[in-house]
């Protein structure tokens, strides 16, 4: 905090700032004048907390001073020394709001608690502050997203905009804002998104929809159109990690859900054009949602009947979606998911393989967090790649060997899977299948289970990050120390000194 002591007494001036220490009271600064204009002058550009001030001064008394103090630092908590207590300069600092009247000759302790009295206000104050600062931010975060909803009532959104100030009659325009920094920590700000916004004359008002997003609708008037694109303009080159899709104007606030969605589409171009970093809205492509309807009936026909022709098929989707830069973000997504989906199915040995030899963990809720195009088919070529290589090591096998080599994929982690449940699964005799199995494998199916077993845990193994009883339980072993048993006898090390080893 800062303080103003203002008295034409060199002495007292003085005295006051070094007999107190004024850092106990959170004081860091201690300004001085030494006569009623100087005082304004100081005041006026330091802005002091608290001024301990004089009565009688020569150029501008004290009262005259706290007058004009009152509209130049209006925060400032007023103290007044005065060795003359006459009523008329009571009544004036009573009508000032003074928070003590300290008589002359000065004792310290009067001052220090003249000084501990106004500390307490200014804090009751900031802490007054700060609450009504966060209902106001609350409040307008919630008309920002009525504002975004089709279904709103209109009764709560007047309400909402009364009490926060928003204008209710003006034309607005809104705005995604979102971070593209890909590091973990980084996100779009929304209270300092809305301090640029509110900073450069317009008022606005904002909601954070996630880590990333933020919605902003600012409200203007005609001749502000302009000024506003130039300043979102200026805004992004001192942002370079953020992009703006702007949904358009519109002449009545409830018209402004129909802006949000505009500014949703043009944000999902970003998907498809990582350059433009300035998105405005535009109509979606006719046929948009009919190009890729056929898409899934040819990967399920590929993958059964063609597979090694999967790369190329992917290349080609990934080549379309380029060209005709739709359908939207979500849709794609959607598309990809079920590709990958039904390619990896419950086989954690490709999940493992995928983070450990691909860097993609997480497999699962990697494409949700996709922010490009890009991003997607890097993942996209890392799932076919695992797929297909599984699929190399058994395309040698008739189909009743490799539906047994997917059953052990999906079903591993149940300690009770063996050739009786495979065989009673595929409906036939367990000699017939064993048979079978091992002429084409060379091994029985008991050891191939246990194999496949071990092939898994060597990959949760190089993960430090699971524990030794949890790779026992994922991989389908009844038992820690069963696990490590095995785990030993197929390579030699423990899975700890496996772990170091890796």
């Amino acid at each position: 905090m800062r303080l103003l002591i203002a008295d034409d007494d060199d002495y007292t001036r003085e005295g006051l700032k070094e007999s107190i220490d004024w850092e106990q009271y959170g004081i860091h600064d201690v300004l001085l004048a030494g006569d009623g204009a100087e005082a304004l002058r100081i005041s006026t550009i330091g802005q002091p907390d608290i001024v301990l001030t004089d009565i009688r001064m020569p150029k501008l008394n004290g009262i005259e001073f706290a007058e004009k103090l009152s509209q130049k630092s209006p925060g400032s908590q007023l103290i007044f020394m005065s060795g003359h207590m006459d009523v008329e300069y009571l009544r004036s600092a009573i009508k000032l709001s003074a928070v003590e009247y300290i008589e002359k000759p000065i004792k310290l302790a009067d001052v220090e608690q003249a000084i501990q009295k106004s500390v307490r206000a200014l804090q009751e104050k900031q802490a007054q502050s700060a609450v009504f600062r966060q209902k106001d931010e609350l409040m307008k975060q919630k008309l920002a997203g009525l504002l975004r909803d089709d279904h709103a009532d209109p009764n709560e959104i007047s309400r909402l905009c009364r009490e926060t100030g928003f204008p209710a009659d003006k034309r607005y325009v809104s705005f995604l804002v979102r971070s593209r920094d890909e590091e973990g920590a980084a996100y779009a700000e929304l209270e300092q998104i809305i301090n640029d916004w509110t900073g450069n004359g317009f008022t606005a008002i904002g909601e954070q929809l996630d880590r990333k997003h933020c919605f902003i609708v600012a409200a203007c008037k005609i001749q502000e159109y302009k000024p506003l694109y130039t300043m979102i303009h200026r805004w992004l080159s001192r942002n370079e990690r953020n992009i703006v899709a702007i949904g358009g104007e519109t002449s009545g606030i409830m018209g402004i859900p129909g802006s949000y969605t505009a500014a949703r589409r043009a944000m999902d171009r970003s998907f498809y054009d990582t350059a433009d970093r300035c998105l405005l809205s535009g109509e979606e492509k006719s046929g948009a949602n009919e190009w890729h309807a056929g898409a899934l009936p040819e990967f399920y026909k590929l993958s059964k009947d063609n597979p090694e022709q999967l790369g190329s098929w992917l290349s080609t989707l990934f080549a379309a979606l380029r060209e005709k830069r739709h359908p939207g973000k979500d849709k794609v997504i959607a598309l990809l998911d079920t590709i990958a989906q039904t390619l990896l199915g419950d086989n954690r040995k490709l999940l493992e393989t995928l983070a450990n030899d691909h860097g993609f963990a997480e497999a699962g809720q990697y494409l949700k967090r996709c922010e490009t195009l890009d991003n997607a088919e890097s993942f996209m070529l890392a799932v076919l790649a695992v797929w297909m290589e599984e699929k190399r090591q058994t395309s040698g096998y008739s189909r009743v060997v490799q539906e047994v080599m997917s059953y052990v994929a999906a079903n591993y982690p149940n300690i009770d899977l063996d050739l009786t449940m495979i065989a009673s699964h595929m409906k036939l005799s367990t000699s017939y299948l064993g048979k079978l199995f091992k002429e084409e494998t060379g091994t029985s199916i008991k050891q191939y289970i246990s194999d496949y077993r071990i092939e898994l845990a060597k990959k949760l193994v190089e993960n430090e990050h699971h524990k030794m009883h949890t790779i026992a339980e994922l991989c389908g072993f009844a038992s820690s120390s069963y696990f490590v048993k095995v785990f030993k006898a197929a390579t030699d090390l423990s899975p700890m000194q496996y772990r170091k080893k890796s």
